[in-house]
């Protein structure tokens, strides 16, 4: 007999699900006992991810959406429910600094997609699963933001603030939904070394910032995971509202 898991019986949803992080928490929500609808924009890599889980023996649906679009989202949410069953874990990881610049050179739409992508669809996509959890009387929601919306990083004005929106949208959540047995929690990762970082110089990354890394590495997508998946998790039963920073002792 297979012991138990910290996940098994519940229903988790995770945006963004195709990018390194997404699919690290994807992957270590599965492997501990939760089925898990993956949200993204792009059909084919989710059809990719399902398939490598279903191989690992996960129970899994996709969903492709784009989660900046409410009548979208709505709709994901509906047919991931139907897919995997009731939603107990929401994972807002979908977001991203899609530029870097000079406050004096952000434009107006980039600043608005910036925003729209990392603070107004996890408001989109926790009204529409936290609805459910609502009416269950349970749920944990974690978003996944960035030690750029605590510490302002050299041309991501827009990123940073959107993040740092994202924290208090965080908290104000779990101050409404708690009554309702609903929690809300945040984490704040440093430098975390995905493909996105392919094509620069890592040290040049870090010079720039003006912020050193105690631990002297930088993060994998599963140090990432594995504090969002203990967030998510029973284990995490009293904890609301948290941001956790997972940066390597940058902060510090």
């Amino acid at each position: 007999m297979s012991a138990a898991r910290p996940l098994d019986g519940l229903g988790a949803v995770v945006t963004g699900a195709t990018g390194d992080i997404g699919g690290a928490i994807a992957r270590v929500l599965a492997d501990q006992g939760a089925r898990v609808g993956l949200v993204a924009r792009r059909a084919e890599r989710l059809e990719e991810l399902a398939t490598e889980m279903r191989h690992g023996g996960a129970e899994v649906s996709v969903s492709p959406c784009d989660v900046t679009d409410t009548d979208a989202v709505s709709d994901a949410a509906e047919t991931v429910s139907e897919a995997i069953g009731p939603i107990d874990i929401l994972i807002n990881n979908a977001g991203g600094a899609r530029f870097t610049a000079p406050v004096l050179d952000i434009n107006e739409p980039g600043w608005s997609k910036t925003v729209a992508l990392n603070l107004t669809a996890p408001f989109l996509v926790s009204q529409a699963f936290g609805r459910s959890m609502i009416e269950r009387g349970q749920g944990s929601i974690v978003n996944v933001g960035s030690l750029s919306g605590l510490r302002h990083l050299p041309g991501m004005a827009a990123y940073s603030a959107a993040k740092g929106g994202l924290f208090q949208q965080t908290k104000a959540l779990a101050r409404e939904w708690a009554p309702h047995g609903v929690r809300v929690n945040a984490v704040a990762p440093g430098f975390v070394d995905t493909s996105g970082w392919d094509s620069y110089d890592k040290d040049a990354v870090v010079a720039e910032a003006g912020i050193g890394i105690p631990l002297g590495r930088w993060a994998t997508a599963e140090e990432v995971a594995l504090p969002v998946a203990f967030l998510a998790s029973p284990a995490a039963s009293y904890i609301t509202g948290a941001v956790l920073v997972i940066d390597g002792g940058m902060l510090a």
